[in-house]
């Protein structure tokens, strides 16, 4: 009788719906944005787009229960990594969606084909089996420590990968994704943009200095545009730019890579990375600038997705090695999954900001090659030049909650500084963040401030050469959450990377919202940084 009843209700509520003319949750072009001046600077494409056929793209940030059963893992609840989804709707052409994660990834990507992503795992709950970005800090990597049997894989608290999604959830701690900063639905542009502060994904002594601004761009006609901006504002220079990713072995059985004259051939892929085995990986300029997946490779009208890495990318910044595409599957293992990464080495210079694009292609194989042919001379990466004469101030103002007194670019009443609303060279980021032990606000350049950590027990021994590096060092746990960042303020200048003689400059410590609440935590105290009077 319970269940009888539960399903007429069930009828009732959907028939309702009909009535009113929607029979699934209403799509919204409305989202509260603060990402607006932060998120413009990513820079615009001249790739082509394909709006022959009338489309519409819509932001959905309901995750209805109702909605179909992705088969992610009998363990696992999609509302933990769910943040929005990017619906391309349409009457004459392939309509699909993009599931967008709390770390900015996609991890879903839905078509006529089911779900291209793979299953995720209660050990890692959307956070290697997605697209994102990945880099790493590699001379961190501590590889003068002693091997841990337990993680063979990595030193023990020696990470210094980078992800854009989150830490992995081993040994029963919950899911953490990189805390979202910003983001900023454009529907003229078509496009959806994020900004998230990347996680180092397990306990580590390395810090993550890793901001990610991603922006996905709906070009028409299943082309999707992926534009990463990367900025490191650490001291150690990352080492890879590496967007990683993949699809269901079980749903794309099949791989084929592009040749220079815009056909493509057979690429079967075999263990990730492993060179014994040609098809695991290419380098760019080999290519024809993409690689796709598909359900049969003899079939031309079999599904299929295009990633569009680009040919010549090596030609701008400076490299280690040539920038190329890895792939592998492992139909041999427990996971169904076909990893697709892109790796480009190169010469950071910690206060840079890097620009990558690419681009998915959804379709029949033959259409997918056609398009990311005309793509592929759009992928681009470069290093950017952001200077304080070309970048835009945002306002900060005093404001109270409960008895802190901090900066907020929401706050009412007198403006009482501007900082830059982009990373420009060599700044640094501030925040407003909350400490939810103490219930107390502060300001701080560093997303370390106040975070839990305990003391890190040196492995060596007194007399080795690394002894010293390793000593006094800390673990640091953000995904604790014993603090929160409340609010993305903008980019501050470091006195002796300021332009004092151009520039109206004032010591942020001469603040006095920020006298009491600002918390310098293991970074350059406030009488260090400067911040931009103008005529206010």
């Amino acid at each position: 009788m319970i269940i009888l009843k539960i399903f007429c209700l069930a009828v009732v509520c959907i028939g309702a719906c009909v009535l009113h003319g929607f029979a699934e949750p209403v799509a919204t072009n409305k989202v509260q944005s603060q990402g607006k001046p932060i998120l413009e600077f990513i820079p615009q494409s001249s790739a082509p787009t394909f709006f022959d056929k009338k489309s519409e793209l819509f932001l959905k940030k309901d995750l209805w229960w109702w909605e179909r059963d992705k088969k992610w893992h009998p363990e696992l609840d999609e509302i933990n990594v769910f943040h929005a989804v990017l619906q391309h709707k349409s009457v004459t052409e392939r309509s699909w969606e993009l599931g967008i994660g709390k770390g900015g990834q996609i991890y879903s990507m839905y078509s006529t084909f089911g779900e291209a992503m793979a299953p995720s795992s209660p050990d890692s709950q959307w956070n290697d089996e997605v697209w994102q970005f990945t880099s790493i800090y590699e001379p961190l990597l501590a590889t003068d420590l002693p091997a841990n049997p337990d993680d063979k894989t990595q030193m023990k608290f020696a990470n210094s990968y980078i992800h854009q999604s989150g830490i992995y959830t081993k040994d029963g701690l919950k899911p953490f994704y990189s805390p979202l900063l910003a983001e900023d639905y454009n529907e003229q542009d078509r496009s959806y943009s994020v900004l998230n502060w990347g996680q180092i994904p397990s306990a580590s002594i390395n810090r993550s200095g890793i901001l990610v601004y991603t922006k996905y761009r709906d070009l028409g006609a299943g082309v999707i545009e992926v534009t990463y901006v990367i900025y490191n504002f650490e001291d150690e220079p990352m080492t890879n730019l590496g967007p990683w990713g993949g699809v269901r072995t079980s749903v794309f059985p099949e791989h084929v890579i592009s040749n220079p004259d815009g056909s493509y051939r057979y690429f079967t892929p075999w263990t990730y990375g492993y060179d014994k085995f040609e098809g695991c990986r290419a380098n760019f300029e080999d290519t024809g600038g993409w690689a796709a997946v598909t359900a049969n490779a003899d079939n031309p009208y079999s599904h299929a997705i295009a990633v569009v890495f680009g040919k010549n990318l090596d030609k701008k910044g400076q490299h280690y090695g040539k920038p190329r595409y890895d792939c592998g599957d492992s139909r041999h293992g427990k996971r169904d999954y076909t990893v697709q990464a892109t790796v480009i080495l190169v010469k950071d210079k910690p206060g840079t900001p890097h620009m990558l694009r690419m681009y998915f292609v959804l379709g029949t194989l033959d259409k997918v090659a056609e398009k990311a042919n005309q793509l592929a001379d759009h992928a681009d990466y470069e290093p950017l030049n952001l200077t304080e004469a070309d970048t835009p101030l945002v306002s900060l103002y005093a404001k109270q909650i409960n008895k802190d007194t901090v900066l907020s670019r929401n706050g009412a009443g007198k403006l009482v500084c501007k900082v830059y609303a982009w990373p420009v060279n060599q700044s640094v980021p501030l925040f407003m963040m909350k400490n939810n032990v103490t219930g107390t606000h502060f300001v701080t350049t560093d997303p370390y401030a106040q975070c839990e950590r305990e003391p890190f027990k040196n492995p060596l021994k007194p007399g080795h050469e690394s002894y010293e590096k390793y000593q006094n060092r800390i673990i640091y746990h953000p995904y604790r959450r014993k603090t929160d960042w409340v609010e993305f303020l903008g980019f501050v200048l470091p006195k002796d990377k300021a332009d004092m003689k151009t520039y109206k400059y004032v010591p942020l410590s001469s603040i006095s919202a920020v006298k009491e609440s600002f918390d310098a935590g293991e970074k350059l105290d406030a009488n260090s940084l400067r911040v931009r009077l103008g005529d206010i």
